[in-house]
């Protein structure tokens, strides 16, 4: 944090940790280095953003939708993410709009353009798999399940409100299930064209889930394989969208990736920033003792 860009280190100047991609901004506001750990978020939001608003009138047939600019001199924060680095393990509390991957691209961003510690390469935050706690052995599992999230008869038209800790935002019901954008893509490679594809969605009915899922497995005489690429290839999918098969049976309502469960302490519709820290820490402390991680 003490690299210079221009005349301003980075620690003292806010600017030169955000990030602009396309019309968005991702900040690296708060950090926090212990020597042993370093901690931060990464916030998202828009220049000028106009946030949608409803008029509260008397009672009557509808209530009016409006759009607010931010104050003079403040911006709307769209979402916040938490993450903490110990050696070379990232914990992290995504958000939905905010996952791995765009920590990965801000990353690449700031330790390529900013600190020039990185020359043409991209930070890879690979997963770490915690399977069946019947089974240490990965090499147990059969088969990998992505997706079965499901395609709903409403999928391709309505709008819905995504409401996080920081923000209310109206993104689309394709943008929220992130799955079901997936499969409707699969179902077109599968069908021969959109216009079928189409037709087949028009055709759920209503309250009805379509289940569209991708197994991935192998079929050999030798146990010669390994499923250790699929750490990097899915590290980045929504969390409860892989499940697995082995021969203990088949993971039911437990992401195949390592997670810790955490109550954390809000203020107002905010984290707590230093119970996120607290937690997250007490996850590197949990994932170590138990062997998850070394």
């Amino acid at each position: 944090m003490e690299h210079k860009v221009g005349n301003e280190t980075l620690k003292n100047s806010w600017k030169h940790r955000a990030w602009e991609s396309y019309s968005d901004i991702y900040l690296m506001n708060l950090y926090q280095d212990s020597g042993d750990s370093f901690f931060g978020d990464l916030t998202l939001y828009t220049e000028g953003f106009k946030q949608a608003l409803l008029r509260n009138h008397v009672n009557g047939h509808m209530l009016p939708v409006e759009q607010m600019l931010p104050p003079e001199g403040k911006e709307y924060v769209h979402s916040i993410m938490y993450w903490m680095v110990i050696g070379d393990h990232v914990m992290v509390l995504q958000s939905r709009s905010l996952t791995t991957k765009k920590l990965e691209e801000y990353f690449t961003w700031f330790l390529g353009s900013q600190t020039k510690v990185m020359s043409g390469d991209k930070v890879i935050l690979d997963a770490k798999f915690d399977w069946d706690p019947m089974s240490d052995d990965l090499d147990d599992i059969k088969q990998i399940t992505i997706g079965g999230g499901g395609i709903t008869a409403d999928d391709s038209t309505h709008q819905v409100k995504r409401v996080e800790h920081e923000t209310t935002q109206n993104v689309s019901v394709k943008q929220e299930k992130r799955w079901g954008k997936k499969a409707v893509e699969l179902l077109s490679v599968v069908m021969s064209s959109e216009a079928d594809v189409q037709k087949f969605l028009d055709n759920i009915p209503n309250e009805a889930e379509l289940d569209v899922a991708v197994s991935i497995g192998y079929k050999a005489k030798k146990k010669d394989v390994s499923y250790e690429p699929m750490k990097h290839a899915l590290r980045n999918m929504p969390y409860g969208e892989i499940s697995t098969r082995s021969k203990y049976g088949t993971s039911q309502g437990k992401d195949i990736r390592l997670s810790y469960p955490a109550r954390i302490l809000e203020e107002g519709n905010l984290l707590n920033v230093e119970d996120v820290k607290e937690k997250l820490f007490s996850a590197y402390e949990y994932f170590r003792d138990n062997g998850k991680i070394s």
